[in-house]
């Protein structure tokens, strides 16, 4: 893919590529399809990314280490409620940590991704496997916590505008919306992270984002950053959003 990104920025005068359907993934491959769409239909390779996922997703720290989930759901009492909803969580990891976490806490734990990797999801006693699309509406409302993990560095921020619009539509008065990504730095970003940026860039017309940023996507939502808690002080951080307008970032 890599190869073709000069020819590609040449062509289209070095401006950010915006249409997830018209990047150096594309020109690469010769294909007209999405990316996921591409791996979708190509079981070895999806096998193999969903591993790659699965090891990148397991740090030896995570957002669990400095969240304060005990004191956020104290007093939840409702076991028909969702407590955590994860679109856009893979083959499930993330939901497993959560639960074996938690794993008396009341309510509904919740992974959602596209069909095809569904098929691949693991099976955790306590967890839903719900096939969905999470720029459609969130069949699951008013959760506790709607959690994205290195999800919206996929997306050009008109589609991110979009998947936190549906999330939004879906929460309650308590709900919050938990966004683990990396926070850039304005400047002085280190080799890794450029180089994800430029991965993001080429395959998805997607991005790494400052903190800058973020916030403009949330006011554009109608919603607003509250706090940043830093597990990973080389490259990540995590956000957290209310449905009141108020959102942190982690």
């Amino acid at each position: 893919m890599y190869q073709n990104l000069p020819s590609f920025l040449a062509n289209t005068n070095y401006q950010n590529p915006s249409d997830e359907l018209a990047t150096v993934f594309q020109s690469a491959f010769a294909t007209s399809q999405h990316c996921f769409t591409w791996l979708g239909e190509r079981s070895e390779r999806l096998s193999l990314f969903n591993s790659y996922m699965a090891l990148r997703r397991r740090p030896s720290l995570s957002w669990l280490s400095v969240y304060p989930v005990d004191i956020e759901t104290a007093g939840l009492d409702d076991p028909g409620r969702a407590i955590y909803v994860n679109p856009g969580g893979g083959i499930g990891h993330q939901c497993r940590e959560f639960r074996q976490k938690f794993p008396d806490l009341p309510g509904r734990v919740v992974l959602q991704d596209l069909p095809h990797t569904i098929e691949e999801a693991l099976e955790t006693p306590g967890v839903e496997n719900m096939a969905h699309d999470f720029f459609d509406e969130q069949p699951v409302k008013d959760a506790k916590f709607y959690f994205f993990r290195g999800v919206c560095h996929n997306h050009p921020d008109h589609k991110v505008k979009r998947l936190l619009e549906r999330t939004r539509d879906a929460m309650r008065h308590d709900s919050i919306l938990l966004l683990d990504e990396w926070v850039l730095p304005e400047v002085g970003v280190n080799s890794y992270a450029a180089s994800m940026d430029l991965t993001m860039m080429a395959a998805f017309a997607g991005m790494e984002r400052t903190e800058t940023h973020w916030r403009e996507l949330l006011d554009g939502v109608g919603l607003k950053l509250v706090k940043t808690y830093v597990y990973n002080p080389a490259v990540s951080g995590r956000m957290e959003k209310t449905s009141d307008g108020c959102q942190e970032v982690l």
